[in-house]
């Protein structure tokens, strides 16, 4: 028996509403519903909470629900999001070419001008890739101050570094007599 229809079951045998069960498990009644239904799966820690609520083996609750089965099988595993598996796969990356930088005695100088390219395809690459639509939606005030600050403190190194050279670039152009017609 599936675990929607065994929770379904077991809340009628209490003589309780979907509302009553939410309201104990802490929870909406549109997710006990969606249970019932077996559009969603519970949680493990819901489930445990349904039998001891209910008092029902855990056994008796999930036993013959393969689907509820495999997800808790797969719930052990340690899934990152996307902005986790950013964060976490970037510091490594960044302590692995400080580590290859400094033993092959690279000079500061010369990281710069490669990784400023790089960096300029891979926040081309990175920016293209966003749903920009769900991007949006999901920035609250905050988000969009310390994203422009962000952007600030980011872009004014990054252009105060080229100013010197495109300015001195102009100079020689102007005093070697080359005009800009």
């Amino acid at each position: 028996m599936k675990i929607g229809d065994q929770l379904q079951r077991q809340r009628k045998l209490h003589q309780m509403s979907q509302n009553d069960l939410a309201d104990k498990l802490h929870l909406s009644r549109q997710s006990i519903s969606k249970w019932e239904n077996g559009t969603t799966l519970p949680s493990f820690a819901n489930v445990i909470a349904i039998s001891e609520l209910l008092d029902v083996s855990l056994d008796e609750l999930i036993k013959g629900d393969e689907a509820l089965m495999d997800k808790f099988n797969n719930d052990d595993k340690i899934r990152l999001s996307k902005t986790e598996t950013i964060y976490v796969v970037g510091f490594i990356l960044v302590v692995i070419i400080l580590g290859i930088i400094y033993s092959l005695g690279i000079p500061t100088s010369s990281v710069d001008d490669w990784m400023s390219s790089f960096s300029f395809v891979f926040f081309i690459g990175f920016i293209s890739n966003i749903k920009w639509s769900i991007f949006n939606k999901s920035l609250n005030k905050w988000a969009v101050v310390f994203g422009i600050l962000m952007l600030v403190a980011i872009m004014v190194p990054s252009i105060m570094h080229e100013i010197p050279d495109f300015l001195k670039g102009i100079t020689d152009g102007i005093r070697s007599g080359y005009s800009y017609k």
